[in-house]
């Protein structure tokens, strides 16, 4: 099971709070079209903050829950695997999710060439940037989907002691003295859960044979 709720409700308050550091920080909260090179170095450095943070924070919660998981009985069905494009066929897709601006034609015009965001002196596309910052958030605040995806993994592997990922200067200081401090004090948590992890569940049922033509 998950840790209490008053400790899940603490990580998930840091992580919000280092997600509000990064999403104020060059006033990126007001949602601009482009970004300046230095301040799309700076979002992209936030943003590997957060992920530093939410990978400690999902694996000690996937290592809460791999002793209560069970092998799943029966037969397993296996999902259709989606058919590749042929030779020649081909999609070029700019935006990724999200409603199209209004005034735009399916497209932000800063982000029709690829090249261009890349060249020097050119500002950067922040819708990039500003949907990962988005999604790493609804990440913070529900993080129990994920945490067991990553127990199921955990639960097939090999048991054995877990090192927690990302490293201290992943998340500096300046973060927050609380965030940086919960963020050393997962390591050894992490690396006490490993202790007491169950044997694995084995490789994942496959489905029996059919016969499709004969």
């Amino acid at each position: 099971m998950f840790p209490d709720a008053a400790r899940l409700d603490h990580l998930r308050h840091q992580g919000l709070l280092l997600h509000a550091g990064v999403l104020t920080r060059d006033n990126a909260h007001l949602g601009p079209r482009v970004l300046s090179r230095a301040a799309a170095a700076r979002l992209r450095q936030g943003l590997r903050r957060i992920e530093a943070w939410l990978r400690r924070v999902i694996l000690l919660l996937a290592l809460a829950l791999e002793p209560g998981l069970k092998p799943r009985g029966g037969e397993t069905v296996l999902a259709a695997r989606p058919r590749r494009p042929r030779f020649g066929q081909w999609r070029f897709r700019v935006l990724t999710g999200g409603a199209t601006p209004p005034g735009h034609a399916g497209f932000w015009p800063e982000t029709a060439g690829a090249g261009a965001m890349g060249m020097r002196g050119l500002p950067v596309a922040a819708m990039p940037l500003l949907a990962r910052l988005a999604a790493l958030k609804a990440l913070i605040e529900a993080p129990e989907a994920r945490a067991r995806r990553v127990a199921w993994h955990l639960a097939r592997r090999k048991p054995g002691l877990l090192l927690a990922p990302g490293r201290i200067a992943d998340v500096p200081l300046r973060c927050g003295t609380e965030v940086s401090a919960l963020y050393a004090a997962l390591a050894p948590a992490i690396l006490s859960a490993s202790r007491a992890r169950p044997p694995p569940l084995g490789p994942r049922p496959r489905p029996a044979p059919r016969i499709r033509q004969l």
